[in-house]
């Protein structure tokens, strides 16, 4: 634990008190083609004309990174 307190105070703290200009956050997530809906709902008298996929369930996997300017 004195060790990890170290590392926190001598590398991890000091990041911390950087500009904010130089943080970048990052966010990896993932979209999956099983989620797509299967019915929707248009107006009367109207039909619903969209398109889905058919057979090819995958995940696509995306990372996203923003910044403060």
């Amino acid at each position: 634990m004195r060790n990890e307190r170290r590392v926190w105070h001598a590398q991890r703290q000091p990041r911390m008190r950087d500009p904010p200009h130089r943080l970048v956050f990052l966010d990896e997530t993932y979209v999956n083609t099983k989620m797509t809906r299967l019915h929707g709902r248009s107006r009367k008298g109207q039909r619903l004309r969209m398109s889905a996929p058919f057979g090819h369930w995958r995940t696509h996997p995306f990372v996203a990174w923003r910044r403060c300017n």
